[in-house]
């Protein structure tokens, strides 16, 4: 009976504890914090223009999950290391890289709950990444078809991977804590290419 009754506790334990450390980590990930400019500001008109035009369409996650694969299938083609296509552009070639590829799935998703995200796919990579940041039912993912196929829960990703710099939404722009302890200091550096790996 002692036996089955410290069982129980220890299941009770790390039941608790499984349940902490997810609201830690769903606490974890950096939204941002709005702001009105950022280092990119200079290259983001087709990133606005697209934003701009969202409207409240709810894609389901299946068809985010169809789009993503879509994406994932478009050949990688960097022709300019700072602007993004344009998401028309994108489709008629079928390539591009990282940011054409993230702008291209924020128009198809129609959804103004999406930011256009510049990051560091790990600390200390010097290139930035493009991706997407969707908001569904509380929660939000992480859509990079660049390099997968399939939605990423953000609050499931470790601390060292797919940092957040900058992100850009319908009508805000938001710096992330990154910026805040020197791994955006690529981005202010003119040479240093908009995405592409």
């Amino acid at each position: 009976m002692v036996f089955l009754v410290f069982i129980a506790m220890k299941t009770s334990i790390f039941s608790l504890a499984l349940l902490l450390t997810a609201k830690f980590t769903a606490a974890a990930f950096d939204i941002g914090t709005p702001s009105n400019s950022t280092p990119y500001d200079r290259y983001m008109s087709p990133v606005r223009t697209v934003l701009s035009q969202l409207g409240q369409q709810k894609p389901s996650m299946e068809q985010v999950k169809k789009l993503m694969i879509q994406g994932r299938g478009f050949h990688y083609r960097m022709e300019n290391p700072y602007v993004a296509a344009m998401p028309q552009t994108t489709a008629a070639k079928r390539s591009g890289d990282c940011k054409d590829k993230a702008l291209w799935l924020c128009s198809q998703l129609g959804d103004s709950d999406v930011r256009f995200v510049i990051s560091k796919t790990e600390a200390g990579v010097r290139i930035s990444h493009a991706w997407v940041l969707w908001r569904n039912e509380g929660r939000w993912w992480l859509l990079d078809c660049t390099l997968k196929s399939a939605p990423i829960p953000a609050d499931s990703l470790p601390e060292n991977r797919y940092i957040p710099l900058y992100s850009y939404s319908k009508g805000s722009t938001f710096p992330h804590s990154a910026t805040q302890v020197g791994l955006a200091q690529v981005a202010s550096k003119r040479k240093s290419p908009v995405a592409s790996n």
